[in-house]
């Protein structure tokens, strides 16, 4: 369902059960989730997420939940969410179709989403954000009942992935299959000798990239844990290069991340060595999910080169020339 006014009714009906007199709610973005900017006569503000219909349970986003009200307990910048009038934060809806839709109401986040033009020390600062990330996800206790998805080669780039299949994103010619196949079974097998072992595989946000950061001043906040999973710790970094991975200033970003990251955090040679196949399995993934959500605003941005530029940098990370200066 993606017609705005039945969107609307569906967010006017979560805002019903929470303590909101006279809201205004205005779309803001219609992509994996719904998302309203929700303001108050007060001049209070929210935000609205509306899931995707069967793509987490109230488990999993329950899960999620714990995990931001146990990092904004270290002082970290992520979301707040807010409890409805009996005192839940999950709400569910149903629109005309009978579809279930939950929904989730945040307290509003300042902050302008950095473009391309970033200064690479943005990364930094987004690289030891993400070091603190992952020591409380190292230590961190998960409550009874926590589950959220595992993001592995069988979930993010396999036949059954939960985004959607590669092989079928626009463009796809034979010869592109074949080469894209044959890295993935590379990135498998290295991806099997690093290892899931707890320094390198835990709980992470899984979607760092720029359209879900928030930079105030000298503040990075984090927002939208919406895909956070059990991965590879450093697919965080992966992550921050969605759809860029082949930017110019690609090589610069990851330095300045790296750098912000080991200032705080531990990075072994492994840890290096393994980011390659990290960030093409990334691009891989975001192939697959160009093809299944070809109508949004965002793929149409992407410009209808970039599957033929996503074949050309894993021609380029199976020649060892893709971010081949990493460590």
């Amino acid at each position: 369902m993606t017609d705005p006014a039945s969107l609307y009714r569906l967010a006017h009906a979560a805002l019903a059960q929470y303590p909101l007199r006279d809201a205004r709610a205005s779309l803001l973005s219609i992509s994996e989730n719904v998302v309203f900017r929700i303001d108050t006569p007060s001049g209070a503000r929210h935000v609205l997420r509306l899931h995707r219909p069967g793509y987490h349970t109230a488990a999993e986003i329950g899960s999620e939940l714990a995990w931001l009200d146990a990092l904004r307990e270290t002082g970290l910048d992520v979301p707040q969410p807010q409890p409805g009038l009996d005192g839940g934060r999950i709400r569910t809806v149903h629109g005309a179709d009978g579809v279930p839709r939950h929904a989730v109401l945040f307290g509003w986040m300042e902050g302008n989403e950095p473009t391309t033009d970033i200064a690479p020390a943005a990364f930094a600062r987004l690289g030891r954000v993400t070091a603190r990330l992952h020591a409380h996800s190292r230590h961190w206790q998960r409550p009874p009942g926590f589950t959220r998805k595992v993001w592995t080669p069988a979930t993010m780039t396999g036949p059954d992935a939960l985004w959607g299949r590669w092989q079928n994103a626009p463009g796809m010619t034979d010869t592109a299959r074949d080469l894209i196949a044959g890295c993935l079974r590379t990135v498998a097998g290295q991806l099997a000798d690093y290892g899931t072992g707890p320094a390198q595989f835990g709980l992470i946000h899984a979607d760092l990239r720029l359209a879900n950061l928030l930079v105030s001043g000298t503040r990075t906040r984090l927002i939208d844990f919406d895909d956070c999973g059990i991965s590879w710790f450093m697919h965080d970094l992966a992550a921050a290069l969605s759809f860029y991975e082949d930017h110019p200033q690609a090589p610069s970003w990851v330095d300045h991340w790296l750098a912000g990251y080991g200032a705080t955090g531990d990075l072994t040679q492994a840890d290096l060595d393994i980011l390659p196949a990290l960030v093409i399995q990334r691009r891989i993934q975001l192939l697959a999910w160009t093809g299944t959500h070809a109508q949004t605003r965002q793929v149409q941005s992407l410009g209808r080169d970039w599957s033929a530029r996503t074949v050309a940098l894993c021609r380029a990370w199976e020649n060892g020339q893709f971010l081949r200066h990493i460590g």
